[in-house]
């Protein structure tokens, strides 16, 4: 019997990746539920830098929210009573996008993304203290942190729907090529394929 080689290599690596990502989103929802903002911040890093090394527009997204959840855990007053159902909402999309994980196709699951950030959104309606929403601002931050990975700017750009020059422009005023510590070299790209692969 002949097994195609690439298809099967190709089969491991979806299985492999879909139980990644199952367990990354997961610990998003569990750790938003106990509103553990350093485990989240902890996740957005190893969200973001999956997306960097799958150039994954699923994982980018999900980096996103992560990051996002970061900051509202992060503010006291959002944790208060008054915003209990806009966070009870939350907490019910991101059930659902775990629940769809393995049963349909990447474009639905960016479709109950944008569910989740329009609860987001609507939780910032109610508090408006935030210049820039919350999401263009995560979008903006995570783009800006694979480009200095080491990502291309066109890459970076088609992932987040940012312009490059904002992205470059971000990445400069922040100093971000001075902060992100882990660039992922090409050395660290073969070994993560490697351990895809089983090898």
């Amino acid at each position: 019997m002949f097994i195609n080689l690439s298809r099967f290599i190709h089969v491991c690596i979806k299985v492999n990746t879909l139980k990644s990502l199952k367990y990354l989103c997961s610990s998003l929802l569990r750790n938003f539920r106990k509103r553990n903002e350093k485990r989240l911040r902890h996740l957005k890093n190893e969200l973001i830098k999956e997306a960097t090394l799958k150039s994954s527009k699923l994982y980018f997204e999900i980096a996103v929210i992560a990051y996002v959840l970061s900051k509202i855990t992060s503010k006291p007053r959002l944790m208060s009573k008054e915003y209990g159902n806009d966070l009870r909402r939350i907490e019910k999309a991101l059930r659902e996008l775990l629940n769809k994980m393995g049963r349909t196709d990447d474009a639905t699951l960016l479709r109950i993304i944008k569910e989740i950030e329009k609860e987001i959104k609507t939780l910032e309606k109610v508090d408006r203290r935030f210049i820039r929403d919350l999401i263009s601002k995560g979008r903006l931050k995570m783009a800006a942190t694979m480009y200095a990975q080491g990502v291309s700017l066109g890459v970076a750009s088609e992932l987040s729907g940012i312009e490059k020059q904002d992205i470059q422009d971000y990445a400069g005023n922040t100093m971000m090529f001075d902060r992100v510590k882990e660039e992922v070299s090409i050395g660290e790209r073969l070994k993560k394929a490697k351990k895809i692969l089983g090898g």
